[in-house]
């Protein structure tokens, strides 16, 4: 159950990350091993053109899974094996779980200083403080 939600995570997270943080992207997909590539041969040149941008695609070539991420504005392909792309998920989930759980921890800051417009209220007229 909870590998098989962890895969749907990390699925969504993939495709989710496509375009958006594109440079975030490159960021994990570097620090999980994979490799920037500029197209070598007219075979690659014509892969690499029919690539869309910013997408993480996989493919199998001689028997063996790569995956690849075009970075248009650097003229490379990011190419991974398996384990560079299962490092990649893990690294994505955990950047992930980070930040909803920063995001949690400032809401709670707030809620308890009533930083909120509950605690805080507005101005009136005649400057008076109107309470919600």
């Amino acid at each position: 159950m909870k590998t098989s939600l962890l895969l749907v995570l990390a699925a969504f997270l993939l495709a989710s990350c496509a375009g958006v943080g594109s440079s975030n992207t490159k960021r994990l997909l570097s620090a999980s091993g994979f490799q920037p590539r500029k197209p070598q041969n007219e075979k690659q040149t014509a892969l690499y053109d029919q690539m869309e941008p910013y997408k993480l695609y996989n493919k199998e070539i001689d028997g063996k899974m790569l995956y690849g991420y075009k970075d248009p504005d650097q003229g490379v392909v990011y190419v991974g094996g398996p384990k560079e792309h299962e490092q990649y998920q893990k690294l994505a989930v955990q950047q992930q779980i980070a930040q909803d759980q920063r995001v949690a921890a400032e809401m709670q800051m707030e809620a308890a200083y009533g930083w909120g417009s509950y605690g805080w209220g507005s101005w009136g007229p005649y400057g008076r403080r109107i309470y919600y």
